[in-house]
């Protein structure tokens, strides 16, 4: 178990340093304060107590020690919905400082894992306004109470954007590098088990209303050019929500291959079939969708990073001979132009 006075040390840092900036459900910035939050963000020490031979010793009860851990979450989380990419980048990289130091010190990680998964099921949740609550998949099984959890979770989330949705996804996606280069089995397991279930969970198909032009992004900007200030914003967080989603996913499906080759006891089919079936709609989500984008460095990043995602599916003798046709259909459709230059250069 956890080190519950180790616990008690880093929840105790962690809200002394945070409580000035996210005592509010909402926490708005000032240039100044903006400022002091990135000093402190910064610092190692937010994150690190110094452990000393007292920690190992004393315990507190497991729902106490699961209330921390949901407290400490929500108040990085609630600091991925501030309109500042600095603050949103460091708390993002500070989560990741936390799960790689809980996956140190004992057990109680997959939890983290869990409860992470968790905010990006409310973040996806409250971002397209959806009225079903995130699933609690495994609360049953799970060590902590997920339904305590959700609550403290959810209002730290009700101002979530694709920023961030985004930037809980690239925390994932950076705990996934860490577990690469410290591999354990129990963790990768957790880890994968946790995020599977959300990808099973998340409304996919209600996802087309990030093109919509009433969206959780469009309402929450009023200014005196608020349609402009709208498409550049609008258009900047569907980028790197898309970015992310798709760079995550060809991690997934690596580490999942990798994962599998050795012998895992966790089903790998259900995230590669989820990721294989949600191809089409990422082909349109960031080609078709997105065809009047301007920027070419952007289109061609998606194209460059789709096709790694199929090439690394394709791989898999799993997947059903009509899905590879289909593909093979996608690929005429969005990426013909390589196919005529290949062509015509032979």
């Amino acid at each position: 178990m956890f080190p519950s006075r180790e616990y008690s040390q880093l929840y105790r840092l962690i809200d002394d340093s945070l409580r000035p900036y996210t005592e509010s459900d909402v926490v708005s910035l000032t240039k100044d304060k903006e400022k002091d939050l990135l000093l402190v963000l910064s610092q190692e020490t937010v994150v690190k107590p110094a452990c000393t031979s007292e920690c190992s010793s004393g315990s507190n009860p497991q729902s106490e020690d699961d209330s921390r851990l949901a407290n400490i979450i929500a108040d990085f989380v609630i600091l991925l919905t501030v309109q500042s990419r600095y603050v949103q980048h460091l708390a993002g990289k500070v989560l990741v400082v936390i799960s790689e130091f809980m996956a140190a010190s004992g057990s109680n990680w997959d939890s983290f894992i869990h409860l992470l998964c968790v905010c990006l099921e409310v973040a996806i949740s409250n971002t397209l306004s959806y009225s079903s609550s995130p699933s609690t998949m495994g609360a049953e099984e799970s060590n902590c109470d997920l339904s305590s959890s959700v609550i403290v979770l959810k209002p730290r989330l009700k101002n979530a954007n694709w920023f961030t949705v985004a930037g809980i996804i690239q925390a994932l996606r950076n705990i996934l590098k860490y577990l690469k280069q410290e591999y354990d089995d129990q963790l990768v397991e957790a880890y994968l088990y946790s995020v599977s279930s959300s990808i099973s969970n998340l409304p996919w198909d209600l996802l087309n209303e990030i093109y919509v032009g009433q969206n959780g992004d469009a309402q929450k900007i009023s200014c005196a050019d608020a349609l402009r200030l709208r498409n550049v914003w609008c258009l900047q967080s569907r980028n790197a929500f898309l970015g992310n989603l798709v760079q995550f996913f060809c991690s997934l499906v690596e580490q999942s291959v990798l994962v599998e080759a050795v012998g895992g006891s966790t089903d790998k089919h259900q995230i590669l079939c989820k990721i294989s079936n949600l191809v089409p709609k990422l082909l349109s989500w960031c080609l078709s969708k997105l065809k009047d984008c301007s920027n070419t460095r952007i289109s061609q990043y998606f194209r460059h990073k789709l096709l790694v995602l199929m090439i690394r599916l394709s791989s898999q003798n799993r997947l059903e001979c009509s899905i590879l046709v289909s593909w093979l259909q996608l690929l005429h459709k969005y990426f013909q132009d390589l196919l005529w230059r290949t062509h015509s250069s032979s």
